[in-house]
């Protein structure tokens, strides 16, 4: 009411439990609700909603600005903590677990400082940010829920940092329908789908993670998405490193990005970005492949100790290589085949035990042996040129 603007709410249990479910014959759909212009203190709080229409806690409207500390919103039949339409306020040290609908939603110029939130085993997404949604979210752990454990939709933009973010029965973060955001120094593991996945104009940045062990890849692009992937050490996963697809353009350097049990990078069905001074090492497949139409710029990588090829081109695979130091790889340093055509110049090409380049099935190359830094030793060319 009036007047009780800042009160303080702590120490208490508080369910909504009507007996019509769905809503038909009541019209409050929150347990706790925090409107305009007002900024309580909600403290060690147990809140339970069975109400499926309405989220647990609704956070809405200019000036709505609560602390919540050391609460629990588990177990309710919608989303657990929603803030929208302006809202702001600080969320800390809270647990936030077996909601129907996403642990956290935040829409419409929402803007929440969430800190150090276990937010876990939704049957839904873990964090949904979507229609211009905001918020600082940093040290949270963020693992085993059912769908992504962040998702960013419809120009949502969040600046993520520090958080951990496992364990997901599809993917670890989802970023699509122009969806945008930072994700800083996250640990991004062990997610059944690949650790991040960009797509549908998408622009996010994602620089300083830890993207490793996934069951499938470590950053899938595609369907026309784009990003900046920036500095993150990304390792030990199932599929590619960076998959790139479907008209994709993102701009990806300084990654280190090795130890995979597939390739380093994946590029195919007419992808394309600018690749440039990562340093790809120690896959088990090829550390570059580029394949069906497509058309990357890989320009002044590291690429070497692969255990077979360095950089693959086949299937009409095109685009751009130089300015490359391609060293130590088990197969050739660079293999052309079907129909490939790339621009290769100005590399250093050198220790593959199966040549240097090697241009066989009907490959193409437009390679300047000018300004070309081959061994005579490893340059290789079959009865097939």
């Amino acid at each position: 009411m009036e007047g009780s603007e800042d009160a303080y709410v702590g120490y208490m249990t508080i369910k909504f439990n009507p007996d019509d479910k769905s809503a038909q014959h009541h019209n409050a759909h929150h347990c706790l609700e925090i409107t305009v212009n007002c900024s309580p203190h909600i403290d060690h709080c147990i809140i339970r909603s069975t109400c499926t229409v309405g989220s647990a806690v609704c956070v809405s409207g200019q000036g709505a600005c609560p602390t919540i500390k050391h609460c629990n919103i588990s177990d309710c039949e919608n989303v657990g903590l929603y803030i929208t339409d302006h809202a702001q306020g600080i969320y800390e040290d809270n647990e936030i677990s077996n909601n129907a609908l996403a642990g956290i939603w935040v829409k419409n110029h929402g803007n929440p400082i969430i800190r150090r939130n276990h937010i876990h085993h939704g049957r839904d997404v873990g964090v949904f940010t979507f229609d211009h949604g905001m918020g600082y979210f940093e040290n949270c752990n963020i693992h085993r829920n059912r769908i992504a454990g962040f998702e960013v939709k419809a120009y949502a933009n969040p600046t993520v940092v520090r958080c951990e973010i496992h364990h997901g029965q599809t993917g670890g973060i989802y970023v699509h329908e122009k969806g945008r955001g930072q994700f800083i120094e996250n640990k991004i593991y062990a997610n059944n789908f690949a650790g991040v996945w960009i797509t549908s104009n998408s622009d996010p940045t994602i620089r300083g993670n830890a993207i490793f062990n996934g069951n499938q890849g470590g950053v899938y692009i595609f369907g026309d998405g784009r990003g900046l992937i920036e500095s993150n050490d990304i390792y030990g996963n199932a599929l590619a490193g960076i998959q790139i697809r479907t008209n994709s353009c993102p701009i990806v350097r300084h990654n280190k990005i090795h130890d995979g049990q597939h390739g380093g990078i994946y590029v195919h069905e007419k992808g394309q970005g600018v690749i440039e001074e990562n340093e790809v090492y120690s896959n088990t497949l090829a550390g570059v492949w580029v394949t069906t139409g497509s058309t990357p710029v890989l320009r002044k990588n590291r690429i070497h100790s692969g255990k077979q090829v360095g950089v693959y081109f086949y299937d009409n695979g095109h685009g751009v290589l130089e300015d490359n130091d391609i060293y130590n790889h088990m197969y050739s340093g660079v293999q052309i085949r079907t129909g490939s055509n790339p621009k290769i110049r100005r590399n250093k090409i050198w220790g593959g035990q199966n040549g240097g380049i090697l241009v066989y099935n009907s490959g193409l190359t437009a390679f300047l042996m000018a300004l070309q830094q081959v061994s005579l030793q490893t340059l290789k060319n079959t009865d097939n040129v």
